[in-house]
């Protein structure tokens, strides 16, 4: 179900609350042993509710990101269990970003490499509250730091939401690196080294038994999405558009592709439309970082050639004049 929540992650904040002496007025309305209930999600506009009374109960501004400090494995349900049986950082985000889902449907989690630098960010389906943003970023930094073997900080954290001077201090200081607000988009940005860290608690056949788990649950909730929503999910998942072709992906939904493109149809919308959305997406974030040749291979491009001729039909200019004139406007 989109822009939903694993009830595990929603009553977290509520036992969060609790610790600190608070109790919301709502705080029981979830509570129930039966077993539809149980396996309820929540929709992200009560739980952005619920963050922005914590934050006025406690008169903090910077709640998500005290929420997100105390995060637990069970918090993420089977996905956190899975993470801490991965062998290293790098399994950990491939496992997040094929089931970041089960947790939390409102946003999707992206991982490139570029260099010897590594970038996880997170682009939220809508705009949300810096709250939501706080706490998820937060709580990525703060699971992985529990399961590592040794001490290790990103390099640059850039956040969507706004930061006053003083609470980017406080964010750099548990960070371990400058947080920037009013960004473009939700990343961490770290050392491509950090990849082969190894977690204190790798345990491979636990982790084939939880992987089977998240994809039977991941089954189960896709179920309730759109196609067009589906495959966005898939898309974004990618560690690059190299092999993205419609019958692969209509194969991996156990779908034809025909019953697909009849789908995306009801939805207003093509596959052609979507892989261009995401090509764009990938675009506007990783432009300037590699070379053009690099990032036509990365979109999924047979040729430079025609990735330039793409980047003029959507920007109306070449690559090198869009980056010229970015360029010009940010240091302006």
């Amino acid at each position: 179900m989109e822009n939903t929540l694993d009830k595990n992650y929603f009553s977290s904040v509520h036992h969060y609350l609790e610790q600190l002496g608070w109790l919301h007025e709502n705080s029981n309305r979830h509570e129930s042993n039966t077993d539809a209930e149980q396996e309820a999600r929540i929709p992200l506009a009560e739980y952005e509710q619920v963050l922005q009374a914590g934050a006025e109960l406690t008169n903090d501004p910077l709640f998500g990101f005290h929420l997100g400090q105390q995060i637990q494995s069970a918090d993420y349900g089977v996905l956190g269990y899975l993470v801490e049986s991965c062998e290293n950082l790098h399994q950990a985000l491939m496992a997040l970003l094929r089931y970041d889902q089960l947790v939390a449907s409102i946003g999707q989690a992206q991982f490139h490499q570029q260099d010897e630098r590594a970038v996880i960010a997170w682009v939220p389906n809508s705009r949300t509250s810096r709250h939501v943003i706080l706490r998820n970023m937060t709580a990525w930094v703060a699971l992985v730091r529990a399961l590592l073997t040794q001490q290790a900080s990103p390099e640059r954290v850039d956040l969507t939401c706004s930061l006053s001077r003083a609470e980017s201090s406080e964010l750099a200081l548990w960070f371990g690196c400058p947080v920037v607000g009013s960004q473009h988009c939700n990343q961490i940005v770290f050392q491509r080294a950090y990849l082969s860290l190894p977690f204190r608690r790798a345990n491979c056949v636990m982790h084939e038994a939880l992987q089977r788990l998240s994809d039977k649950a991941l089954a189960q909730l896709q179920q309730h999405h759109t196609v067009a929503t589906q495959l966005r999910i898939m898309l974004a998942a990618r560690r690059d558009l190299s092999d993205c072709r419609l019958d692969r992906l209509a194969g991996e939904l156990n779908k034809s592709v025909r019953q697909v493109q009849r789908q995306l149809k009801q939805c207003n919308t093509s596959y052609s439309q979507l892989l261009t959305e995401e090509r764009l997406r990938r675009t506007q974030d990783l432009l300037g970082t590699m070379a053009l040749a690099e990032l036509a291979r990365e979109l999924g491009f047979n040729e430079q050639a025609a990735f330039n001729k793409a980047f003029k039909r959507w920007f109306g200019c070449s690559p090198g004049k869009f980056s010229k004139q970015k360029q010009n406007t940010e240091d302006f």
